[in-house]
């Protein structure tokens, strides 16, 4: 591959240093954590003399490590090629998502591996904005401690929240779990730690471990959907996240289907969600039959309704099964839409805590087939699996550490003794000196 240049004039050294050790970094995880220098060289575009400035250089700071023989090991004559690896102590973040039902707080490390997380049961919009920063804000010291780690050693926090979100400001312009609607939750966090914080829409945590661990895993080009209580998106676009111009991009779940349509949870009316989400399912049953209790529901109790559902479809009752038919018709359309638009290699669909698409998938798949421009039918394939909590902990761990290897930040703990070692040498230098004044 050929050797990137890019003009010093339009970006400071810096920033093509930290576009650089980026490109390193991400590449490695994206390559099972294995891989050698002049690999990287060729998937990255980067010189042999960059790869080798950039690879001593994270060497010394402690986030690699250099591991035998690459499995390609011996080409020919020649040396054999050195396994790089992530090493997973170099750094550890804090991942929380907040659901309407629960949150979950995870500790991860360099590699994104879980150490440990936490499910909290809990009804976020019984909270007010500032009490869910202070309760998030104690939930994550919690893991921490859980850990057996002081946190001092965490270097970054992601928070995934359903929603539109800005995730430049960390502004949630509206979302499920809050009771008002441009809520600057990112300032609100942020003086609850001494490390940077992010906050992101939950649909792009999902895509981002797809992306670096999952389905999506190496792919440049992948849509992926995720249905829960809601209907959310996230978007892989030549090897990146796709925000667009605010950090609200990829909104599947509220494009609009029908004008007229049912009445959505962000106040629109007719968005895909109404059509595919756990509600919809819930609202179409209600309509021919099925017993809803009129008081408030909390998510057990309607997670409970649904499964209900579930079961009557799947026991043969047409009247259900065609809901689900009718859910895979609606995103089936949708879906054929955003592959129309962006071409992709591959659509990932995530549920969450029910599994339908035994009921629905084979509309979906027949419904893109028929709505997708014939020179793209075969050319993207689609993936349906259920993921659990996890997930979303790995991809608020990705949320952060992307975000950190943009930014050459070291660990506390790695500068430290860096900055003793530099005492050392100067102190040296100064004894030297003044026994050659002598």
């Amino acid at each position: 591959m050929k050797s990137r240049s890019i003009a010093m004039s339009a970006r400071g050294p810096a920033i093509i240093r930290n576009l650089n050790r980026f490109d390193v970094l991400h590449t490695i995880r994206l390559h099972d954590n294995q891989i050698s220098r002049s690999e990287l060289a060729e998937v990255t575009g980067l010189s042999q003399a960059t790869i080798s400035s950039i690879v001593s250089h994270l060497i010394r700071e402690g986030a690699l490590v250099e591991e035998g023989s690459h499995p390609l090991a011996i080409r020919g004559r020649g040396r054999p090629l050195v396994s790089l690896r992530l090493a997973p102590n170099y750094m550890h973040v804090a991942g929380v998502k907040i659901a309407t039902h629960q949150i979950v707080v995870s500790l991860t490390d360099f590699t994104g591996h879980v150490l440990t997380s936490e499910n909290i049961s809990c009804e976020p919009l019984e909270f007010t904005a500032s009490q869910l920063a202070d309760f998030v804000a104690k939930a994550v010291r919690a893991c921490v401690k859980k850990a057996k780690m002081e946190f001092s050693r965490v270097s970054g926090v992601g928070v995934g929240v359903p929603g539109f979100v800005d995730c430049g400001s960390g502004t949630v312009y509206w979302s499920p779990v809050f009771q008002s609607r441009n809520v600057e939750f990112g300032d609100m966090l942020s003086p609850k730690f001494d490390v940077p914080v992010f906050v992101e829409n939950d649909a792009n945590l999902v895509t981002l471990a797809e992306h670096w661990f999952g389905l999506a895993k190496g792919l440049k080009h992948v849509i992926v959907i995720t249905i829960e209580h809601g209907t959310g998106s996230g978007l892989i676009i030549n090897g990146s996240l796709f925000r667009g111009a605010r950090g609200i991009g990829a909104e599947f779940g509220h494009t609009k289907l029908v004008f007229d349509g049912p009445l959505c949870q962000c106040g629109q009316t007719g968005c895909m969600e109404t059509h595919t989400a756990g509600f919809a399912i819930l609202r179409e049953a209600q309509a021919i039959g099925f017993r809803i209790p009129s008081k408030k529901l909390d998510y057990h109790a309607r997670l409970d309704l649904l499964r209900k559902v579930v079961e009557r479809a799947e026991n043969g009752e047409q009247r259900y099964r065609k809901i689900f038919q009718k859910m895979g018709q609606y995103l089936g359309l949708g879906i054929a839409n955003l592959v129309n638009l962006i071409n992709p290699e591959r659509v990932v669909v995530c549920e969450g805590a029910v599994t339908c698409s035994h009921l629905y998938g084979e509309t979906l798949r027949s419904t893109i087939r028929e709505m997708v421009i014939a020179p793209l039918q075969d050319n993207f394939d689609l993936m349906i699996h259920h993921w659990g909590d996890e997930v979303w902990a790995r991809g608020a761990a990705s949320l952060v550490l992307q975000e950190l290897d943009q930014r050459d930040t070291t660990p506390a703990e790695y500068v430290a003794p860096k900055a003793a070692k530099r005492r050392r040498r100067r102190v040296a230098g100064r004894g030297a000196a003044s026994l050659i004044n002598r």
